[in-house]
């Protein structure tokens, strides 16, 4: 090992290298000593051929007095009691600074596939298909409500629009606390890297708990309210105006109705099938002469029955929808599972036909599991379904009886 020389600064030495030359004489390493509470401790300062500080002006600075700077630096911090106490110390806040300035433009969307994902395949406790789940919700879901959002600028309002987003998509409580669950495990891998100052909220704190009965909504859309939301509709978004009218008067999942294609449209036989529904059937259901004009005046076409204003698939609930309720006032002064959302429309539906029809067929109609999973098989005539179908027609109109054009052009 090369000798060490001492300098005329005090706790600064060096030593040379064997044969790398820098400038006219050999390249050389410097160090400094210091002690701490009694305990010496050194530290490496770098090669001086290695060294890229300059001044004001652009000057190289000499090592020697980048140690000297250095050395000052640290004693003057143990002085003083404040700063860092060690170079080591010095990098590890440097990094934290960078860090931090660089969470400052990073994204949920890139975060959570260039950082979290990667370490959610390494884990040995997680197996393919959770972080596969996990990935599914957050494309599905997250990425395109709060994908765009800086991961430090997300707060208590972006997770209650998660949740109300979801809530209007008819996601079950089970997927919503889920995909709750992906979030929040994101934004703790970016809090333990010190990327967030704060830990994300408690599952309660945000309604995504599961206790029974808690998630259960209140709210039966009325004829008035149906009917003034579908006139805001007609005038804002055509597109979102017959996905609400064909959801209101079939009473079906607003993901059955976004994933409807054409291929599985009778227009002749008034007869459309939802395929590998929640519960992973198919489920055929009559259609009503208002909703086979309906669909008459979009179509016939090929791929996809509905779709939004850009002419892609619905991957949530209109927007539109959300802003029309929330023109008309409809959930003034209302709790939060008293709400009027989206997903309304099917229990209003659920509620209406309830009153007229069996169990046995509103679970035929709805798609809903039964009590008795025997109930499921049990089907009965489309004359009869459409018969009970055909009650929700008067959901349109108001008290007195009030026109709309359910098929203004968009």
């Amino acid at each position: 090992m090369a000798k060490w020389h001492g300098t005329k600064f005090e706790g600064i030495r060096y030593r040379e290298h064997a044969s790398r030359i820098f400038g006219i004489r050999k390249d050389r390493y410097y160090a400094i000593r210091y002690r701490v509470n009694g305990q010496r401790i050194e530290e490496p300062i770098g090669w001086e051929s290695q060294n890229d500080a300059r001044d004001a002006s652009g000057r190289r600075i000499p090592m020697e007095e980048v140690a000297r700077a250095t050395l000052a630096r640290l004693k003057e911090g143990h002085r003083a009691g404040h700063g860092p106490k060690s170079l080591a110390a010095s990098r590890e806040e440097a990094e934290r600074v960078e860090r931090q300035q660089e969470a400052e433009n990073v994204t949920l969307h890139d975060y959570f596939h260039n950082d979290y994902l990667p370490a959610a395949k390494q884990d040995p406790d997680k197996k393919p298909k959770t972080w596969g789940r996990e990935l599914s919700l957050f494309n599905n879901w997250i990425d395109p409500l709060l994908g765009h959002v800086k991961i430090q600028e997300i707060a208590i309002t972006q997770w209650d629009f998660l949740v109300s987003a979801m809530v209007d998509g008819g996601l079950s409580p089970r997927s919503r606390q889920y995909a709750c669950m992906v979030l929040r495990v994101t934004l703790e891998h970016a809090f333990r890297r010190k990327l967030v100052k704060d830990m994300p909220p408690r599952a309660k704190l945000i309604g995504a708990t599961m206790k029974a009965g808690s998630n259960r909504r209140t709210r039966v859309v009325t004829n008035e309210e149906l009917q003034a939301i579908l006139e805001e509709l007609a005038r804002r978004d055509m597109h979102a105006y017959r996905i609400t009218v064909f959801c209101a008067l079939t009473c079906c999942r607003f993901g059955e109705a976004a994933k409807l294609e054409w291929i599985d449209v009778d227009l002749e036989a008034g007869r459309a099938i939802f395929r590998k529904t929640k519960n992973d059937d198919d489920r055929a259901i009559p259609l009503s002469g208002t909703l086979v004009d309906l669909l008459r005046e979009i179509g016939p076409g090929e791929g996809l029955v509905f779709k939004n204003t850009k002419g892609q698939h619905y991957r949530q609930t209109p927007e539109a929808f959300r802003k029309a309720v929330a023109a008309l006032g409809l959930n003034e002064g209302r709790n939060r599972l008293d709400r009027l959302v989206f997903h309304s429309l099917r229990h209003t539906g659920a509620t209406k036909l309830g009153q007229k029809i069996p169990l046995r067929n509103l679970m035929d109609l709805g798609g809903w599991k039964t009590p008795s999973m025997a109930l499921r098989y049990q089907h009965t005539e489309d004359q009869e379904k459409r018969a009970a179908l055909a009650v929700l027609e008067n959901m349109t109109q108001a008290e007195p009886a009030k026109v709309v054009d359910l098929f203004g052009k968009g």
